[in-house]
């Protein structure tokens, strides 16, 4: 959906950069704390090969054009992650007025607005799998 390039590119990068409440999920990083919500998306960017990479912040859900809404731009995964989860609020309530995301996972066979993860990293797994965080209604 924000890619140029088909699968998952976490592969070509190399040290994969980390952080506890970052997981990555096919190329990019879902941020949510323990098992709450997720609260957004971090993708690794650079305009061209000579400039240095960013990490671009992304709301949970669609917009308009049916695409992720771009929020944020930070230097490092971990600026990133922390700018989420000091804005979790203000990201929620904003995903809240968003489209849903079909291929934001949600629990089977649960209710969505109760849905929890079997695991932190059940978002990894594939669409109709997770916790039915923002952008799922």
């Amino acid at each position: 959906m924000w890619s140029k390039q088909s699968g998952d590119a976490s592969g070509s990068i190399d040290p994969v950069p980390e952080h506890p409440h970052a997981h990555p999920v096919r190329g990019a990083w879902l941020v949510r704390v323990g098992d709450g919500p997720a609260l957004g998306w971090v993708l690794r960017h650079r305009a061209d090969l000579a400039d240095p990479f960013s990490y671009e912040v992304y709301a949970c859900g669609l917009g308009a054009d049916g695409l992720r809404v771009w929020v944020a731009r930070r230097a490092s995964l971990n600026a990133a992650v922390a700018w989420v989860l000091q804005h979790d609020r203000e990201l929620l309530a904003f995903g809240r007025g968003l489209r849903p995301d079909p291929t934001q996972p949600t629990a089977a066979g649960a209710d969505r607005a109760d849905a929890r993860p079997r695991s932190r990293d059940d978002d990894a797994a594939a669409p109709g799998a997770g916790d039915g965080g923002v952008g799922t209604r």
